[in-house]
């Protein structure tokens, strides 16, 4: 069998594993918060551990230990809540931990960058958990990817971009940050030259130590983490890799003011459709029906109170909010991609020759 024979069926198989996954979507993610569980949640002395898909210091790490304090204070029982970091392998390591070994209490509950959210539907090896299964509970944030260079860099636009190799650090080969290169690569013939192996926290290290040259995340990370990168001008941003235009940045345009190809555009509106759930918080799949109401109540009262907002406008967190019903209904919307947009948008970010790995120490 020739290569691209190969690749067909592998691609058909993905498909198929897709519109399988589908059609119990809306029979899961309908029944995950009314399961079995006709007892309370109590988890009065307790520990409840959130595990955190990206390194400390990035920033999904930020916006859960920033809440963290306050679903202690809102759930049954006020147990302490600890955070626990799994990068590994672009976040999708915490996520498997949830779907696969993570105790079904409650007292186990993660979050995610977006890349494990999509992976499931763009990578060629099948993934070890089911996005569908998940008890979402809410998210906290709006994705709003940026591409910017550090300001001693001799680039001054996106258009610079396709006339050099521009490095970006990433948190691995199927991370959200390599994708959103990749497909600008793909889709507006830029020169970005990802390079895989960093943590959220040593990413952003590398870019100010002059190891690589650019960083494609979020502005509510951004912000989180080195707001005084954006205050001072030390990092040029260059694009937006998002549905909207932040306005703090209103002169900076969008990826899709670059793509002229309705295919193209359909594939990153795909592409970018978990952004809107940014910072997810899910419990894994078999957790009863009672726990998912606790957690969904204790997450509603964490973001209305008071001293959640002052405290996450200190830490300039870009708060918006979307309740664990607003999430199942995106992830149902997931999984009705028509395939061809999903089959472009595969053959868009394939990093095969294109991602460079970090050496790693022996």
């Amino acid at each position: 069998m020739i290569k691209g024979e190969i690749e067909m069926k592998a691609t058909a198989q993905r498909m198929e594993r897709i519109a399988r996954a589908a059609g119990a979507a809306c029979i899961v993610l309908t029944l995950a918060s009314v399961t079995d569980g006709a007892q309370a949640l109590d988890l009065k002395d307790k520990t409840v551990t959130i595990y955190v898909g990206g390194g400390t210091g990035g920033g999904v790490d930020a916006y859960a230990r920033t809440i963290a304090p306050y679903f202690q204070k809102h759930l049954p029982g006020n147990p302490p809540v600890v955070v626990s970091n799994m990068p590994g392998a672009g976040g999708a390591q915490a996520v498997q931990y949830l779907y696969n070994v993570a105790p079904k209490t409650g007292v186990a509950i993660g979050s995610t960058n977006v890349g494990p959210i999509a992976d499931p539907f763009l990578e060629k090896v099948p993934s070890n958990y089911d996005v569908s299964k998940f008890a979402w509970i809410g998210s906290l944030a709006k994705g709003n990817t940026v591409c910017a260079v550090w300001h001693t860099v001799n680039v001054s636009s996106i258009e610079d971009v396709k006339n050099r190799v521009v490095t970006v650090a990433t948190t691995g080969a199927r991370s959200a940050p390599t994708r959103s290169a990749l497909l600008m690569n793909s889709f507006i013939g830029t020169k970005f030259k990802p390079i895989s192996g960093y943590t959220g926290g040593t990413a952003l290290l590398a870019l100010e130590r002059g190891e690589v040259d650019a960083t494609c995340t979020t502005l509510n990370s951004l912000r989180t983490t080195r707001p005084q990168w954006i205050s001072d001008g030390s990092l040029k941003i260059l694009v937006h890799v998002a549905m909207d235009v932040d306005p703090e940045f209103n002169k900076v345009p969008r990826a899709f003011d670059f793509i002229k190809d309705a295919k193209d555009r359909d594939a990153l509106e795909f592409f970018l459709l978990p952004y809107e759930f940014n910072n997810p918080f899910y419990l894994p799949p078999g957790v009863s029906g009672e726990a998912v109401k606790a957690w969904r109540a204790a997450f509603d009262a964490a973001v209305a109170d008071p001293d959640y907002k002052a405290d996450s406008a200190k830490r300039q967190q870009d708060v918006e909010v979307k309740t664990g019903d607003e999430v199942e209904a995106l992830v149902k919307k997931l999984f009705a991609t028509p395939a061809g947009v999903i089959k472009r948008t595969i053959e868009a970010i394939d990093p095969t020759g294109k991602v460079e790995e970090i050496p790693q120490p022996k």
